[in-house]
């Protein structure tokens, strides 16, 4: 560049300019189940040649609640001076869970008997106690009900972190 006195149409200053082209670090965004350990974050770049590495930093841990999160991109050790900044997402999912009303026994005129539900799945060593609804369970039968075969059916649990699947159960 040239500093050029318009009276004298001398050069007064002169420099060099070098053009610094602009690079774009973007966050990848990621999709998890909730009480998973996050993935790897990765990034990719447009534009220069990136100098460095950025930093990726993304708040959410196995027991965050389902939802999204920012993965936020810094500078971290990267060297470009033009430099943009684009941060991704990590969505926590629900987890599924299963409850399941196992088999029983029982005789005519016999009392029926307690079920006990047996659940697949939590996460963070939770237990039931998660549970915003706790589900029920039916059966058709009684207790003098003819001897056969009868579901014993789980139903209506809500969690707010867990898709709930049920296996039904069979008084015999």
């Amino acid at each position: 560049a040239l500093l050029v006195d318009k009276n004298t149409g001398r050069i007064i200053n002169a420099s060099k300019y070098s053009f610094i082209p602009p690079v774009k670090i973007a966050a990848n965004s990621y999709t998890r189940e909730y009480g998973e350990a996050n993935p790897t974050f990765e990034y990719t770049t447009e534009g220069a040649e990136l100098i460095g590495t950025p930093e990726l930093i993304c708040e959410a841990t196995p027991k965050s609640p389902i939802g999204t999160y920012p993965i936020i991109v810094s500078k971290g050790a990267v060297e470009n001076h033009n430099v943009t900044y684009v941060a991704g997402t990590l969505t926590i999912t629900k987890a599924p869970l299963s409850i399941a009303a196992g088999t029983y026994t029982k005789k005519q005129g016999e009392a029926m008997p307690e079920f006990t539900l047996n659940y697949t799945g939590f996460k963070n060593n939770e237990t039931e106690d998660v549970l915003i609804t706790k589900p029920t369970v039916t059966c058709d039968a009684g207790k003098t009900s003819k001897p056969g075969e009868y579901f014993v059916k789980v139903s209506g649990a809500e969690a707010e972190n867990y898709a709930i699947t049920y296996v039904d159960g069979m008084l015999i």
